[in-house]
């Protein structure tokens, strides 16, 4: 995969994986080849040896090439080597980490398993960011059978039907839902008082994750409603940031905007703790880790349509609305601004009750497994 542990810039696929080998661990021999440094990152990470293995904390073999060893023959070599069962590859459009693997496939390891997850790049939003140059590329590898005899790992049946719909109802398809870290979790108290809102945005910066249409709706707030918006997450886009930029800075008085940079894995549920309301109104998303986290910190989340976390808001939970419908999102916004202590505590207590099924879920644990076995 392109990026892995320690790094946590390039969001969700990282917690994907990481989650795995965390739950299966005792199970599977996990061997990671990933790259040396962190997503858009000038200098490697610090606490590793490039261009050998390193054996991290939860027993997982991890190889971090460095730049100047990253080609075709130095990965050739090392899938030659380690022989494993299984590659399971974690993007559909990386040429070092997909792609070139793909191509030993045919030549050197026809008899290997090969298990593909698409993270959600399938999706109909995320196929129309970039549609032609995207549209080339699966016209080309259909015509040279680049994926032909693979297993996919859908997240879910949406994600599937996605899959279906590009590569044919005669693919392989193992439906997984993604894993979350386990441990314990307990309902976390923040003050709210009614008229005051603490929002949270935690998410990679790119057109996908359609923070200026958030800005844009929370422009249309009532001056009754005071709102405090924090962004967390690296840059991904320059250009679409200038474009939040200036939408941040026509806002009117009573919401506040901050953007608080990236935050690694282990400090994201301490950090939005201190939130009433996490919002992501996403073009297209697979599984969503920070909606997850979200509300393993008892923040109720406000979620497009457009992720696999449907009928919220009969939960208490959030809600899950169509992008289309911005009246309806302001709606909500506006109701979560003037729920007091008590209402805000029912829902909380109800958004960490969701996320505590998520997290002890043996079926999906069951199904991850059977990816590999």
């Amino acid at each position: 995969m392109d990026w892995y542990l320690p790094g946590y810039k390039a969001g969700g696929p990282i917690q994907s994986v990481s989650n795995i080998v965390g739950n299966l661990k005792d199970e599977f021999d996990f061997c990671i080849i990933t790259s040396d440094s962190d997503l858009h990152a000038e200098k490697p990470y610090e606490s590793i040896r490039a261009d050998e293995w390193n054996l991290r904390p939860d027993g997982s073999r991890v190889y971090y090439i460095s730049s100047a060893k990253r080609s075709y023959s130095n990965l050739r070599k090392l899938l030659l080597q380690e022989q494993a069962d299984v590659f399971y590859l974690n993007s559909l459009f990386s040429i070092f980490f997909t792609i070139y693997p793909l191509t030993i496939r045919k030549r050197n390891l026809p008899a290997r398993r090969f298990v593909l997850a698409t993270r959600g790049m399938l999706g109909q939003g995320a196929l129309e960011i970039k549609p032609f140059k995207k549209k080339i590329f699966l016209l080309a590898a259909r015509l040279f059978n680049l994926y032909n005899g693979i297993k996919w790992h859908a997240s879910s049946e949406l994600e599937a039907k996605e899959i279906k719909k590009v590569f044919g109802s005669k693919a392989t398809i193992h439906t997984a839902l993604n894993l979350t870290a386990p441990r314990e979790i307990n309902f976390i108290p923040r003050k709210k008082t009614s008229g005051d809102l603490r929002i949270i945005f935690i998410s990679r910066i790119a057109y996908k994750k359609n923070l200026e249409g958030t800005l844009k709706i929370l422009s249309t707030l009532p001056s009754s409603c005071a709102v405090t918006f924090d962004i967390y997450g690296p840059i991904e886009e320059p250009e679409y940031w200038i474009k939040c930029e200036e939408i941040i800075s026509t806002l009117p008085s009573h919401i506040k905007v901050k953007y608080c940079g990236a935050i690694p894995n282990e400090k994201v549920v301490e950090t939005l703790s201190s939130y009433h309301l996490s919002i992501l109104l996403t073009f297209n998303e697979n599984f969503g880790h920070s909606i997850v986290e979200s509300m393993v910190a008892g923040c109720i989340v406000l979620l497009s349509d457009q992720t696999p976390w449907k009928n919220l808001s009969e939960q208490k939970a959030g809600w899950d609305i169509a992008l289309t419908d911005e009246q309806e999102i302001k709606d909500v916004l506006i109701k979560v601004c003037l729920m007091d202590q008590i209402i805000f505590d029912e829902w909380s207590k109800s958004a960490l009750a969701f996320a505590g099924k998520i997290i002890h879920n043996e079926e999906a644990v069951k199904q991850n497994r059977l990816l590999f076995s």
